[in-house]
């Protein structure tokens, strides 16, 4: 196969590939060029217009001939490397225009996700019960209104969100911070596989890129990039959540804030969030009140008829003393058994799930439940 086979999508993925030339450089090549063929043609004047270190240079020198160039896009098709750039009609049309686009998006899963309506959730590594509990509950209402959930991967709410997502039924990205062949973090590997089957990795790093600190910010550029708007569940005063946000604004996203405990250091970020103009949500209608001209709008008439239906919720008298007794910051099964009468006390697990399935409580990790 000869270089003139070769496209503009190929010559991409080889200077992808040379470390040291990020996608800013990548940029400025196409910017001066018009076309990465004409750069590989003309390389030695151009590095030393760009001035390019020799390092880079001499891999480039390496990879551009005929035989190299053709043996790595060989091997990216024996290792099923997929990713996408913007020469592709699959790109995403959300991306395209953000400040600095991504050049390439490496995937597993269904790239198709990319053209589905989302939104992005994020938060604090190190949640609340009440973090967690909030996550859901909004997670779960964005799923049945039809929305992709976008977060990253992370310990946390990024974790809840994409959790809550696959068990809601529901479609989900994971913008990843590093290339495709690392756990990152490693405890999330089974977290991977799944969003992998049931929704869409994304990176925009080659696979072989460890995982760096430097990479995780910017990373989320491309979350909000894919989303009509940004989420915050929890964060602290100086959260990386909050780039995600300021991404947000800086696009022309909407950004929405769930407020917490005023004592409570995960209160910080939504509450500064919200003093600097974003807007306070208690309810997935205050979502829907801003974004309801983004849904379709059969979606659009079953939210309506969903919140109409859940509007009154009837509750037996029993139902209504384990409502009493669950608070809103949560407490354990165990004391809530303890709180009740013993004849209330026998039919406590099947009054909890009921419960649940009402709206009216819902379960928190380690046995906990909260009022809604």
């Amino acid at each position: 196969m000869g270089k003139a086979k070769l496209d503009e999508r190929d010559w991409l993925y080889v200077l992808t590939m040379i470390a040291g030339l990020g996608r800013k450089k990548i940029r400025e090549i196409f910017e001066i060029t018009g076309s990465f063929q004409v750069a590989i043609e003309n390389w030695h004047e151009l590095a030393h217009e760009l001035r390019l270190t020799s390092l880079i240079t001499g891999q480039v020198d390496k990879q551009s001939n005929e035989a190299s160039a053709m043996a790595l896009l060989e091997r990216r098709e024996e290792e099923r490397t997929r990713f996408l750039c913007p020469f592709d009609d699959a790109y995403p049309v959300s991306l395209r225009n953000i400040p600095d686009s991504p050049w390439t998006l490496f995937y597993r899963g269904d790239h198709t996700l990319l053209e589905k309506l989302s939104i992005g959730v994020v938060g604090s590594r190190k949640p609340t019960p009440y973090g967690r509990a909030s996550c859901s509950f909004f997670v779960r209402e964005l799923v049945q209104a039809g929305l992709v959930i976008v977060s990253g991967v992370a310990y946390g709410i990024d974790a809840e969100a994409h959790q809550a997502t696959l068990k809601a039924g529901g479609k989900t990205i994971g913008v990843l911070g590093c290339g495709m062949n690392h756990v990152y973090p490693s405890r999330h590997r089974e977290l991977y596989r799944e969003i992998e089957s049931f929704g869409l990795l994304l990176s925009e790093y080659p696979p072989h890129i460890p995982p760096i600190s430097g990479l995780f910010p910017e990373r989320n550029r491309i979350i909000s990039g894919l989303s009509i708007g940004i989420l915050v569940v929890e964060a602290a005063e100086k959260s990386g959540s909050l780039i995600t946000a300021d991404c947000a604004l800086e696009q022309g996203k909407e950004v929405f804030a769930i407020p917490g405990p005023i004592f409570s250091l995960m209160s910080a970020g939504p509450h500064n969030l919200i003093k600097q103009g974003a807007k306070l949500v208690t309810c997935s209608n205050d979502i829907w009140e801003e974004i309801k001209h983004h849904l379709p709008e059969a979606v659009r008439k079953q939210q309506a008829e969903n919140r109409k239906a859940t509007e009154v919720i009837p509750l037996s008298n029993e139902e209504k003393a384990i409502v009493e007794a669950v608070t809103y910051d949560g407490i354990h099964l165990d004391e809530l058994m303890s709180s009740l009468e013993k004849d209330q006390r026998r039919m406590l697990h099947q009054l909890v799930i009921r419960l649940e399935a009402k709206g009216a409580i819902v379960a928190l990790p380690g046995g906990y439940f909260a009022r809604r």
